[in-house]
């Protein structure tokens, strides 16, 4: 019988292993299958090795450890208007970077301790019926180093702790009386570009010098779509970061480079092999080193030239640009960042437009030459096109609601996801989470902001003893 085409690998596998070796393959099926019959529990584990390792840290670290945690949920509360810098913001992300502590073998295995955490901080925005507010959760023990950032460059905002807003709407959604929708957000191009940052942001009359409030401030279209909200609406925006150190993700380092080299038009130095290596060496040692030229003119070169800075110079100003920006990310702390949107609501009260409130907010970031924001649309979002779609909608619907209350990774129990958990710097951080400057139209009566300036009693104020 002439097989297919596809299959025409069997032929080798005939020729190569089952003719010459026919008898030694029945020879260990017949010995081996009565023992595999009564001891075949002893490789049962060994199987499944992988499998149990993946229960096993999921229990020790979420349910184990993850529930010892103590978290705080604090509440912003910004001023009518706020004149300082948007470099203080990415300070504050910066001060909060080294809280990063990455445990030993026995503190993840044993301890249950998770990997850079729960060490991780999550910056976010709800609007709740419309009433807008900006909290920041994370654990217990970091609340005084985060106070003193936030005061430090904030002096005039108003910090106190809240309830999880995500408490206010029932424990499991969705039900009967609620709905969901959700999506994560992530690069659309590799790690190492970064997105628009808030340098960029400014208004063409003026200078870079000039006072802060000509800048232009992306976030208040946000602050205005979620302030449309009504009764029965709830609307949630995460950052969730993870501080990232060189030797936790090396490989963005590595790609930062092959871009770099790429874009200059270098020629990488190709890693030679271990017997390559061995070949030049007895090479050189019988023959001598290479010659370049001939008699006077002879020298001898041991390795290739540095790339000259001559293509430098025919880079277009797009291509400067990115070589610009992609080593200023690459200087700047790093946080593995969970980008979240989640729209919440009664059935009654459900209006599809609302739900992709977030999706408007990320095109203020978009550029051809470097990355952009976009909404991850097969693995994460309660959407499906085929097979079980009801059922596999509203199982979908339930994890990413989960992961929203908890604040897990998109793609929980797994704990890290390089495509769905984009690589940004504290200068990204600090253009898509800050403090509004100005907030105008429909944003300034649904901001919860302070009324008046908080102010300490006057120095010469006089003390009855």
């Amino acid at each position: 019988m002439k097989l297919p085409g596809y299959l025409f690998w069997l032929e080798w596998v005939k020729k190569i292993i089952w003719d010459p070796f026919w008898w030694v393959i029945l020879f260990l099926i017949i010995l081996w299958v009565p023992f595999l019959r009564v001891w075949w529990w002893v490789f049962l584990p060994w199987m499944l090795q992988f499998q149990l390792k993946t229960i096993y840290r999921w229990w020790i670290n979420w349910d184990y450890d993850y529930a010892k945690q103590k978290w705080v949920v604090l509440e912003v509360v910004p001023p009518k208007e706020i004149l300082v810098p948007f470099k203080a913001m990415e300070d504050v992300y910066s001060v909060v970077w080294p809280l990063m502590d990455v445990g030993n073998f026995r503190e993840q295995w044993c301890d249950g301790e998770l990997d850079n955490g729960p060490y991780w901080f999550s910056w976010e925005i709800a609007s709740i019926e419309g009433r807008v507010h900006f909290y920041i959760r994370f654990l217990q023990q970091h609340r005084s180093a985060v106070e003193m950032a936030l005061y430090g460059h904030y002096p005039d905002i108003e910090i106190r702790e809240a309830q999880d807003y995500t408490q206010l709407v029932p424990k499991t959604i969705p039900n009967e009386e609620w709905d969901m929708y959700g999506e994560n957000f992530i690069y659309g191009k590799k790690n190492p570009f970064p997105i628009k940052t808030y340098e960029k942001f400014f208004e063409p009359q003026g200078e870079k010098i000039s006072a802060e409030e000509k800048r232009i401030d992306p976030m208040i279209s946000l602050l205005e779509g979620m302030s449309k909200l009504g009764p029965g609406e709830h609307y949630w925006v995460q950052f969730i970061t993870v501080p990232l150190g060189e030797h936790d993700e090396p490989d963005i380092y590595k790609d930062a480079k092959k871009i770099i080299n790429k874009t200059a038009k270098r020629l990488e130095k190709k890693e030679s092999t271990f017997m390559e290596d061995l070949t030049l060496v007895a090479k050189q040692v019988a023959m001598g080193p290479e010659k370049e030229g001939t008699g006077e003119k002879v020298s001898y070169s041991w390795e290739e030239d540095e790339e000259t800075q001559e293509k430098v110079i025919s880079l277009t100003p797009g291509e400067r640009e990115v070589l610009t920006e992609i080593e200023n990310k690459m200087k700047k702390p790093l946080f593995r960042t969970t980008i979240r949107g989640v729209y919440v609501a009664k059935r009654e009260n459900w209006k599809a437009s609302n739900r992709i409130i977030m999706r408007s907010y990320g095109a203020h970031f978009i550029t051809n030459n470097l990355n952009y924001i976009r909404f991850e649309a097969s693995k994460t979002r309660p959407r499906v096109h085929f097979f079980m779609r009801k059922r596999r909608v509203f199982l979908r619907a339930r994890k990413l609601f989960r992961n929203s209350v908890l604040r897990f990774p998109p793609l929980f129990p797994d704990r890290m996801s390089e495509d769905l958990q984009p690589m940004m710097s504290t200068e990204e951080l600090a253009t898509l989470y800050h403090f509004p400057m100005r907030t105008t139209g429909m944003v300034a009566p649904s901001l919860e902001k302070i009324e008046s300036k908080k102010a300490g009693p006057p120095p010469n104020l006089p003390i009855e003893e």
